[in-house]
This record gives structure tokens, C-alpha cells and sequence, in this order.
């Protein structure tokens, strides 16, 4: 073998081993992102929604999660590896991949780290943490995202992943749905109608009356969630949310015992009389059907700010737990879709029972009781939540767990009005 013959299979040889070496590199270590958060900060919000879609675009990448706001370890984590980087970090989000680092988020960090991630899917890049410990450490091992998904009939292929949101968002919505205030109008408006003995006006007036509401309340909900995505989740937004949650829970939990005494979200007694005036005014046959409209219209309107402080509650802890969990605006188009049909479901099954055999009942005082017993106790326990341990939200069966303790909350109390005060009433 002459020597120009050696030089072409050495070279050979150094490029096998080069290609073998980089697949075995890429093979046992994975792309890993060290992403160093905190609460209350409204860039690290956006950039994780952004870090879980590139998960789902390169699964070979891992994102290693630290949350630096009260605990120590983990900022002094970040730190150590800033310096390890030749960087002094004094700020998040602080991102770490390969031998780059980006403290903050944008538009154009973004793309930077997407390019990045596209890069070490192909080519090996240093783990941030045995670039700090060196190759013989013990590091931890970063978890993959996981895509858990299951096959629905009539639905597809539904990814579990995002269980949480939609879970939370139809529990909500149907807790809420089940307001006293919005009932009451209804059913006292179709009430009306039935004398009529005209189911043309009765679905007019209906769909007008529930398109009306629906639409005011469903321009509420979307403003209270610009404002969230607009000021972040800074710790006083959480505490306010908190705030609102607690006093809205504790005024319906007490409306269950003493109903209308004291403070209390429902429609004064002082205006009942006049919407009561307007509906019977409605409903004159003299009337014709577009004036009906008209006026109907015009006094759903009213009527949605006059039940407003009644149904404020849910949308305000509901859109606040959203902004917590980062969604995207797309995901929470979606959301609100699902909120605004189960919210309306209850209202529109009263209606077209109505609507078919002209027929109605009155909500009993009772019901109306035991509705603000269940929502005052799901509000508390979500102010607690949303305060103190939010993360629980972000699990399928943390939501149950919330949800749940709601329930059996209510039930508790239900069983003590029933049976223990009646042993302390003086006869």
C-alpha cells in the first residue's frame, strides 16, 4: 500500500468515525433547554407556550423548567451557569442552549432560538449543565414534554396534554351557567310569552333576549382578558384576582344561609319591579315584531348590566387562571368558544322547553340558594388555588381535585343547614 493509498483510507476512516461519533452524540443527548422563569413575569408567560410548540415541532428537545422566584437553589443555578457562560445574569427569562445564552423574550429572540433548536437536532450541542459540572458529572435528567393523546368517537384524536384548560374552562362555564340572576330574567320572560300563545314571539324574543346577553357578556370576558395578557402575571394582578374570588365566594356562600341579607350579588328588589313593568310591556300584542325586537334589544342591554355584578365572579377568576397557564390567543379562542356554548346551555334547554310546550316553572328560592352555594364554593377554592399553589391547575386531576373539594365543600354545608342548625333553633 503506497502512502497516497494510507493518506485516502486514513481520511476515510477520520470521517466515518466523525459521522458515527456525531450520531452517537445525537442519539444520547438530546437537545436540552435550561429555562430559568419566575411568577409574576409577563415575558417568561409568553416565552413557555412559545418553548411547548417547539417541543412539538423538534421532539428531540427538552426543556429543564426552573422556577427561580423562591427558591434559592435554582437562582443560584442560573447564576452559576450565566458565569459559566461568561455572563452575568441579573434578569429572566433566561434561556440556555448549547453554547449560547438569552436573557429576555421577543419576537426576534424567539427566532434566534428556534434557529438554534434546528441546529442541535442536527448537530451535537453541550448539555448547560455538564458544560458547568464537566463531562463526568451527574446531572439531572431533563423530562420530555410527553404528548399522551386518545382516540374519541365522533371527536379524534384529542391530546391530554392540554386537559387542564378545557377541563377547567367547561367546569367553570357550567357552574356559571347556572346563575340565579340570568335564570330568574329568563325564565320570568318566557313566563310572560306563554300568555301569548305565540311561539313565533316566543323564539324571536327568546334568541334575541339570550344573543343579546350572550354577546355583552362574551365582549366582558374577551376585555377582561386583554387586560391580564396586557399587565402579565405580576403577584398584585394574582392577589387581586384572589381578592375578587374570595369576596364573591364568601357573599354566595352566605347568600345559601341568609339569602338577600346584608351584601349580596343578585338583582336588587328595587329594580325587579321595573324589568318585570318592561317584560309585560314586551309582550303586548298590540306590539309589532320588530318593535319587539327592538325593544327587546334594548332591554337585554340593561339587563346584562343590571345582573353584571351578579356573574362577574367566574370570567374574572377564569381569565386570570388562563393568563397564569400562559395560554396563546389561539388556544383561548377555543376556550372562550367552549366557555360561551356551556354557559349557554342551561339557558337555551329552559328555552326550548318553553318554546316547545309552552309550558314554564319558576326558579324556587331554594334552587336558587343551593346555585350560590355551589359557585361560592367553587370561587373559594379557586382563590385559593389561583394564590397559593396556581401550578395545580395545570394537571387533568389537579382541576378534579379543585373542583371536587368544591362539591364536597357544598354538600358539608347543605347537610349542616339541614341537620345541625335545626338543633340549636329555639322553639
Amino acid at each position: 500500500m503506497n502512502v497516497r493509498t494510507k493518506n485516502y483510507a486514513f481520511l476515510i476512516i477520520i470521517v466515518l468515525l466523525a459521522l458515527f461519533s456525531s450520531s452517537v452524540s445525537a442519539a444520547n443527548g438530546e437537545t436540552v433547554i435550561y429555562f430559568f422563569k419566575m411568577k409574576g413575569c409577563q415575558s417568561c408567560a409568553k416565552e413557555k407556550p412559545f418553548l411547548e410548540e417547539l417541543q412539538e415541532k423538534y421532539p428531540s428537545l427538552v426543556v429543564v423548567d426552573k422556577e427561580v422566584l423562591g427558591n434559592e437553589e435554582n437562582l443560584e443555578l442560573m447564576k452559576k451557569i450565566g458565569k459559566e457562560y461568561g455572563r452575568e445574569i441579573r434578569g429572566v427569562p433566561t434561556t440556555f442552549i448549547g453554547e449560547d445564552v438569552w436573557v429576555g423574550f421577543s419576537e426576534q429572540i424567539a427566532s434566534q432560538i428556534e434557529e438554534k433548536v434546528k441546529y442541535c437536532t442536527e448537530n451535537p450541542c453541550v448539555n448547560p449543565m455538564v458544560k458547568l459540572k464537566g463531562e463526568g458529572a451527574v446531572t439531572e435528567t431533563p423530562t420530555r414534554k410527553k404528548e399522551e393523546t386518545i382516540d374519541l368517537p365522533f371527536v379524534g384524536e384529542v391530546n391530554l396534554s392540554s386537559m387542564p384548560a378545557f377541563a377547567s374552562t367547561a367546569l367553570i362555564a357550567l357552574v356559571d351557567g347556572f346563575n340565579p340572576c340570568s335564570l330568574w330574567i329568563l325564565t320570568f320572560l318566557l313566563g310572560l310569552l306563554i300568555y301569548t300563545k305565540s311561539r313565533k314571539k316566543i323564539i324571536i324574543v327568546g334568541l334575541t333576549f339570550l344573543g343579546v346577553t350572550a354577546t355583552a357578556y362574551g365582549l366582558f370576558i374577551l376585555g377582561l382578558f386583554s387586560v391580564f395578557q396586557y399587565v402579565g402575571q405580576l403577584l398584585w394582578i394574582r392577589v387581586l384576582v384572589a381578592v375578587i374570588a374570595f369576596t364573591f365566594g364568601l357573599v354566595n356562600v352566605k347568600d345559601y344561609f341568609w339569602f338577600k341579607e346584608g351584601i349580596s350579588f343578585t338583582i336588587p328588589e328595587r329594580v325587579k319591579p321595573k324589568i318585570a313593568e318592561t317584560f309585560r310591556n314586551l309582550t303586548q300584542k298590540s306590539r309589532s315584531l320588530p318593535a319587539l325586537v327592538g325593544a327587546t334589544f334594548l332591554m337585554a342591554l340593561g339587563v346584562t348590566l343590571a345582573e353584571l355584578p351578579c356573574t362577574a365572579g367566574f370570567p374574572v377568576v377564569w381569565t386570570g387562571i388562563l393568563n397564569a397557564q400562559g395560554v396563546s390567543s389561539s388556544t383561548f379562542a377555543i376556550l372562550f368558544v367552549i366557555y360561551m356554548v356551556i354557559y349557554l346551555l342551561d339557558e337555551l334547554l329552559v328555552f326550548g322547553t318553553v318554546s316547545i310546550t309552552l309550558q314554564s316553572s319558576k326558579l324556587q328560592e331554594e334552587h336558587g340558594r343551593v346555585l350560590k352555594l355551589i359557585g361560592g364554593s367553587l370561587m373559594l377554592t379557586l382563590g385559593v388555588t389561583f394564590l397559593f399553589t396556581p401550578e395545580l391547575m395545570n394537571s387533568l386531576l389537579g382541576a378534579l381535585i379543585v373542583f371536587g373539594a368544591a362539591l364536597l365543600g357544598s354538600l358539608v354545608l347543605v347537610l349542616f343547614r339541614k341537620k345541625v342548625l335545626p338543633m340549636f333553633e329555639i322553639e
